[in-house]
């Protein structure tokens, strides 16, 4: 079992650059933990301001969750969730 601890040192003071992997364990809901994990962790780096993407990583998350997570998200989903992670 994965813990998820959001308390602890301010990341505020840090800028973090997001991997796709935790964008895709984030929408996948065959990874359990691991997407709990996610989910938590990008909250707290939006609440914050803190997190940052790159295109190549949203590139990498649409072609992922259209294709490779079962089931695959509809690819207006995927449009969708990456013009809302461009505010990052």
């Amino acid at each position: 079992m994965i813990e998820v601890s959001v308390a602890g040192p301010d990341v505020a003071a840090t800028t973090v650059f997001v991997d796709s992997s935790v964008l895709i364990y984030a929408e996948d809901p065959a990874q359990g933990a691991k997407q709990v994990a996610a989910v938590a962790w990008l909250k707290v780096l939006w609440e914050q301001r803190v997190g940052r993407l790159s295109t190549q990583v949203l590139n990498e998350f649409y072609v992922n969750v259209t294709r490779k997570i079962a089931p695959p998200m509809p690819m207006g989903d995927a449009r969708a969730k990456v013009r809302r992670l461009v505010g990052w």
